[in-house]
Order: C-alpha cells, then structure tokens, then sequence
C-alpha cells in the first residue's frame, strides 16, 4: 500500500464521515454492558449533527424485529444506550465478549450484527422474537394456526437474514484480542501484584506495580526492561506505565493522575500518539473524568498496531501542546517490550 500524507489523511477522513452516509462502528460486550453501551467517541464527534442520535432509537436485530432503545449523554459527553438497552441484552442473551456491529440507517435507527468469539454471526439470535417465549420442540402439540404463523415469521427471518451482511475489516483485525478478552479480566482478578521499593519511580503511579512471576527468567527479564526503561531521560515532561490486561484488551488507559493535572488540559479532547521510529500516529480520545484523564477511543488501535502486549512498558513523552499550549497534544511513545517479537504488519489473521 503507498505511503499516504498526513494532509491526504486528513482530507479522505473529513470526506468520509461528511460526504458518506452509511457508517458503523463496533463494541465489545464488556464491565457493565448489560445495563447501558457509550457509543464510541469517535462517532460522536465526527458524525454530522451527532446531537440528532440523542433520545429514543429503534435497533433491528439480526431476526428483523425490532427494540425501542434511548440514547442519552452524560455529564463527561459520553453517548449511551439505555433504557431498553437491557431487554435488548436480555432478549439477544447477549453474553461477556461478544461483539457487536452497529450499522446506521438513519439518526433513528441503527441495524445491530452480532458475533462471538469465533468471529462469526450467533445463530440463535436470527430467531430471536421480543420477550422470547419458552422453547417449542417437535414433540410438542402445537395447533395449525401457530405453526402457519411460525412458518410465515421464519419465512420473513431468512429473507432478511439473507440481506443481512457486515463486511467490517476490524471484524478480522480484532479477533485475537477479542479472544484474550475473557482471559484478561480473569487475570485482572487473579493476580496479586506488588511493587519492589528498589524500582519505584516518582513518575510511575501507584498502580503500576510488579507482577509476581511463577518463572525465575521472567522476573529477570521483567526487571531489565523496567530497568532499562527507567533510563529514559528527556528534556520534555514524560511518564512511564506497565502495560496491564485492562490497557491491552479493554481499550482504555487511566493517564497519572498528578502527572495529568500538571501537563495536560481538564478537557474532553483528541491528541496524537506517535511512533518516533516510524513517525506514524494515532488520533486517540481522552475523556476528563472524576478520576482523571482517560485514553479511550483510538487507544485500542494503537495497540493493536504496535502490538502491544502485557507488561511491556511504554514512556509516554510530551512532545506537543499541553496544559498552557493552545495546540493539538502529541504523546511520543517509546515502547519497551518483555518478549521480544516480530514487527507487525497492518494487516491481521485469524488462526
């Protein structure tokens, strides 16, 4: 593919959400998805008159039937889906790590794909009918008017189900992730982790602590990487952090609070991570919260693209902008690995 100019870039991305219609975006069913979904930042921000997709919409599922949904936007700009979002769950049984494709029709309605993590359709949820009725087996009595109005429903099902079709790249690029997901929050819970007073740094948050290792070449090589990254000086403020299963798979990272509070602006707004090595960058969100700054939207992409992995250690620099800079934030990011692997390519595939 040919090396594409930051200005290209810029316009092909302004065309798109101006003069396309048809958008769509993706989530994976994670935290609390049962009770409300935020609708990417991205989407809301570069959609057209995105303040039309507030209040009551209609989600048509893979059966064709449809639920009567509200988006409403909360006090940090987060759109979200709610009430009715959860017989939505409920009727789809919609389970942890599935993921789902929104498809725009219209600012009033959106047609919802959903997979598993095979990264294929679920089946079950082309039959799916609002307040789903128990099971009826062939064994069982059934009258001729029900099976005519079944045979007529299954009919309509199979019609649209035949129109029915994503063709999503991230569908492929994701599904590796997709499957350490479950995984990740396993660990997340699992692990008891603590931090030797003899690498503590006062740019490193209190969070960011040592894992405890089971294999004495792992706690090694652990340290010399931490080691070797805590060399890292600069002239511009910058920060460190260990990578955790939360950064890595759930497509958010919580910047250091007083870093954060000293450097960067309390806005909801979108900086620019880059690569120093490649010079590539990435547009990512970051949410002003009540705990602090958050990268969200975006962050899954770079991390999908520089592969990172758990407990690989990136220096985060500040090499644009900033708390008293009116311009656009740019983060270079040096990424120190604990294993070893080959440069990804931009393309990815699913064993």
């Amino acid at each position: 593919m040919a090396t594409i100019c930051e200005r290209c870039k810029v316009i092909e991305k302004q065309k798109y959400w101006e003069e396309f219609h048809k958008h769509q975006f993706f989530k994976i069913m994670v935290n609390d998805f049962r009770c409300k979904l935020r609708i990417p930042h991205k989407f809301v921000l570069n959609l057209k008159d995105s303040y039309k997709l507030l209040g009551r919409k209609i989600l048509r599922g893979p059966s064709g039937n449809t639920w009567t949904v509200e988006v409403k936007r909360r006090e940090d700009d987060d759109y979200m889906f709610c009430n009715g979002w959860e017989l939505f769950v409920k009727d789809h049984c919609l389970e942890e790590a599935d993921l789902l494709v929104f498809k725009m029709k219209s600012f009033s309605s959106f047609d919802v794909g959903i997979f598993d993590l095979s990264a294929c359709e679920k089946e079950e949820t082309f039959f799916v009918n609002k307040n789903r009725n128990p099971c009826k087996h062939p064994d069982e009595h059934t009258t001729d008017q029900e099976e005519s109005s079944e045979t007529e429903h299954s009919s309509e099902e199979e019609s649209y189900g035949k129109k029915y079709a994503f063709h999503s790249s991230q569908l492929i690029s994701k599904g590796k992730k997709m499957k350490k997901i479950l995984i990740a929050k396993q660990q997340i819970n699992r692990k008891k982790e603590c931090t030797p007073s003899s690498l503590r740094k006062k740019n490193i948050e209190p969070e960011e602590k040592m894992p405890i290792f089971s294999n004495r070449h792992q706690v090694t090589k652990r340290e010399e990487v931490f080691q070797q990254a805590s060399r890292h000086k600069s002239s511009v403020p910058f920060f460190l952090m260990t990578m955790q299963p939360t950064h890595v798979y759930l497509g958010q990272l919580k910047l250091p609070k007083k870093w954060a509070n000293r450097y960067m602006r309390k806005k909801y707004e979108t900086i620019n991570l880059r690569v120093p090595s490649s010079g590539r960058r990435w547009a990512v969100a970051v949410s002003y919260r009540q705990e602090g700054l958050v990268m969200q939207s975006g962050w899954e992409d770079f991390v999908m693209d520089n592969d990172v992995e758990e407990f690989d250690i990136c220096v985060f620099e500040l090499a644009q902008g900033g708390k008293h800079n009116l311009i656009p934030v740019v983060l270079d990011v040096y990424i120190h690995r604990v294993n070893m692997r080959p440069s990804c390519s931009n393309s990815t595939s699913i064993d």
